[in-house]
């Protein structure tokens, strides 16, 4: 089975107790990293949802992360892995992946309730970029939160356009 990353769970070592195998670099086809979750515990509160990381159907972009394979045997340890810690908000489809090597693998990737209160991704970009500038929650400030999703895939030699610019709106 396969999982696919494109935030926190690109660095974190999550996958290491559950003998997953990462594969960076990796690309989920028409889809975009978006700010576009509110979290109202750790990044921000009930009263300041802060943005954190989210997809968005985008028919002519990839998003480039990292797929991780597991073995069959521990896929109910993985998805119950994933669904307590991404939480409520999301759900878990198999989307098509593409890895380094030219193969198309269906992967569960954590995608957000469109539904759900949750989701921001209706507001403007600059609102957005608000809510990160003031929103603090249990793990911190969500600006602080945003920098690091910024700086992470760097690490991996991914640079983010959406991501960017979301972060040029914050700072500014």
């Amino acid at each position: 089975m396969w999982v696919f990353g494109y935030g926190s769970l690109m660095w974190d070592g999550w996958e290491r107790p559950l003998q997953g195998v990462r594969v960076d670099r990796a690309s989920l086809p028409g889809h975009r990293r978006s700010f576009n979750k509110g979290s109202v515990r750790n990044w921000g509160s009930d009263d300041a949802a802060g943005p954190t990381l989210g997809l968005e159907s985008d028919a002519a972009g990839a998003c480039v992360g990292t797929a991780f394979e597991f073995p069959d045997e521990r896929a109910e340890e993985v998805k119950a892995l994933l669904k307590k810690r991404e939480g409520g908000s999301f759900c878990f489809p198999e989307l098509h992946v593409r890895l380094p090597d030219g193969r198309t693998v269906p992967a569960l990737t954590p995608v957000n309730y469109r539904t759900k209160r949750s989701y921001i991704g209706r507001k403007p970009l600059v609102a957005r970029a608000a809510m990160a500038r003031s929103a603090t929650g249990d793990s911190g400030a969500c600006a602080d939160y945003v920098r690091n999703i910024h700086r992470q895939p760097r690490t991996l030699g991914i640079e983010d356009e959406a991501v960017e610019e979301f972060v040029r709106a914050m700072d500014t």
